[in-house]
C-alpha cells in the first residue's frame, strides 16, 4: 500500500449524501496514517469538516494478469483536516517522487496567494477488505 499514491476517497456531509473523488495520497512508514493534500474548497475537505468518517479505495496492479481489472482494498478511517504546513504530511510527502511534485506545486499555490490549502489526515481502522475477506492491517 505504501508503494501506491492514488486513491478513491469517499466522504459524506452532515446530511449522509456521498461524494467520490480521486486523490493522490501518501502513507506514513512508521503508524498507518494517509496524508492527501488538497484545499479547504474542495468537496472532500467540506465534507470532513461536517462528518470525518471516510473510506478508500486503493487499486491494486495484477503484474502477470495486467489485463484483467484490478484487486482492490477498501480502508476505513477518520479524517482531520490540517494546515499546508504540517510536518507529518509534509515528511510523508517529501518521500515520493508525485509527492514532492504535489508540494512544489502547492507552494506555488501559497505564493500566488492560495491559502485554503490543506493536508487531510486519515487514521486508518485496523482491518481492510479485500473482496469477501477482512484482514487485520496491523498483520500484513
Amino acid at each position: 500500500m505504501r508503494r501506491q499514491h492514488f486513491a478513491v476517497l469517499s466522504t459524506s456531509d452532515a446530511s449522509s449524501i456521498p461524494a467520490s473523488a480521486g486523490a493522490s495520497y501518501g502513507a506514513s512508514q512508521s503508524d498507518l496514517v494517509i496524508y492527501v493534500m488538497t484545499r479547504r474548497n474542495l468537496q472532500k475537505a467540506r465534507n470532513i469538516a461536517e462528518n470525518p468518517q471516510v473510506s478508500l479505495v486503493v487499486p491494486v496492479a495484477r503484474r502477470l494478469a495486467w489485463f484483467l481489472p484490478p484487486a482492490t482494498m477498501q480502508l476505513l478511517g477518520s479524517a482531520e483536516l490540517l494546515e499546508w504546513t504540517d510536518p507529518g504530511g509534509t515528511k510523508v510527502f517529501q518521500h515520493f517522487w508525485l509527492g514532492r511534485r504535489i508540494l512544489r506545486g502547492y507552494r506555488r499555490s501559497r505564493r500566488a496567494g492560495e491559502h485554503r490549502i490543506c493536508f487531510i489526515r486519515i487514521t486508518l481502522d485496523p482491518v481492510i477488505h479485500t473482496y469477501m475477506l477482512e484482514t487485520s492491517l496491523w498483520k500484513i
